[in-house]
């Protein structure tokens, strides 16, 4: 049995490309250039889109809009069906307690990985959110460190902190 056809949207940005990856009906990555300082501020400039099936065209439809609304600072729609293949079940859980962050707000490190039970891992919550495949749509950019310094990013710390104040703004 072969694994299933990926789709793909590609979103060229005034930071980069913005890509996205659907397999069956559902998000499984997003990868977001890196970029270490803002000059400017991310905005759609071309799209590009393979879908191989109607499910894969409505996911990636519905993440172009959510991918937009986050760049213009407005509160996005609702986040289109999510897939992450993450291995083992801790960091799969720190991705389920980032889901349920809501915009706008931040925790740090230390503070998730109590609520996950956890106390003393929050350098194992840092590691799992860099593991996040899906970095727009799974909100890692709202763990911060103690002291509320922003603590990493995978795309860097422009994109962390961008996110963040226009959660803020919208």
């Amino acid at each position: 049995m072969s694994a299933p056809s990926v789709s793909r949207l590609r979103l060229v940005t005034t930071w980069g490309v913005i890509r996205i990856t659907a397999r069956a009906g559902a998000l499984v990555r997003c990868d977001l250039p890196v970029r270490q300082a803002a000059r400017t501020v991310p905005r759609v400039l071309r799209r590009q889109s393979t879908a191989v099936t109607p499910a894969d065209r409505r996911a990636l439809a519905r993440a172009e809009k959510f991918v937009r609304a986050c760049l213009a600072g407005a509160k996005p729609p609702a986040v289109p069906a999510l897939q992450p293949a993450v291995p083992g079940a801790f960091t799969r859980n720190v991705l389920a307690a980032l889901q349920t962050l809501p915009r706008g707000t931040t925790v740090t490190y230390g503070a998730l990985a109590r609520r996950l039970g956890r106390p003393g891992a929050a350098r194992a919550v840092g590691t799992a959110g860099g593991a996040n495949p899906l970095p727009l749509f799974i909100p890692c950019h709202r763990v911060v460190a103690a002291g509320g310094a922003p603590g990493g990013f995978s795309a860097g710390l422009a994109w962390k902190k961008f996110l963040l104040t226009s959660e803020c703004a919208g």
